[in-house]
């Protein structure tokens, strides 16, 4: 397992974003949990809406992330593979 301090500036900032964005969205799940359970006539639709569209970005993001990564890994292993030029 990597250790934060071996990670490259890009990796620790992608993580600090998630980290905050995640933990946002638990906050305010629960939030309108509590208030559809203390008060079932609220209308609590927009605020579900606003909190599904933030996750699918998020996913979005780390899905471009992870494939960023995956093709710079790639590309390394390919040098690698190759040899020193002639």
């Amino acid at each position: 397992m990597t250790k934060l301090r071996d990670r490259s500036t890009g990796d620790i900032l992608v993580l600090l974003i998630a980290g905050t964005v995640c933990f946002m969205v638990l906050a305010t799940g629960g939030t309108i949990a509590i208030v559809e359970i203390t008060s079932p006539s609220s209308d609590t639709t927009a605020a579900i809406r606003a909190v599904t569209g933030i996750i699918n970005t998020l996913i979005g993001l780390l899905a471009g992330f992870l494939a960023g990564r995956t093709d710079l890994s790639m590309q390394t292993q390919g040098r690698k593979d190759e040899g020193p030029a002639p």
